[in-house]
């Protein structure tokens, strides 16, 4: 019995640690003569064991930030404002089917992406 539970657990521990959780950061700015303006940034780990994750970056004057249990989420997601963090978007959310998490604020012509992949 004690063999079949070490079995049990080593898998769900194997499990969560083979899920890989990729995100970045997006901004995106449009202007009336017709250019634009695009960035990219890699989130990174902050923080990492079997079962949760959470990434973090900073973009734009904004930071980006997935956390959660990384085999079933929920995951909680935010775009908030420099300095303090206090203004912005947070949610909760779930991967798609397809393994895709996206979460975006929008103010005129300006956009910012958290956009996060789970393979």
């Amino acid at each position: 019995m004690r063999l079949f539970l070490f079995i049990a657990l080593s898998l769900v521990i194997a499990t969560a640690q083979a899920q890989s959780i990729e995100c970045t950061a997006q901004v995106f700015e449009s202007f009336p003569d017709g250019s634009a303006r695009q960035e990219k940034k890699a989130l990174t780990v902050e923080t990492e064991n079997p079962v949760h994750i959470s990434l973090t970056t900073d973009l734009d004057g904004r930071g980006f930030t997935l956390s959660g249990n990384k085999k079933d989420g929920p995951y909680f997601a935010s775009i908030t404002e420099e300095p303090d963090y206090t203004r912005g978007s947070i949610s909760t959310a779930e991967f798609s089917k397809d393994g895709r998490l996206q979460i975006s604020t929008v103010d005129g012509r300006l956009v910012h992406k958290l956009e996060c992949f789970k393979k």
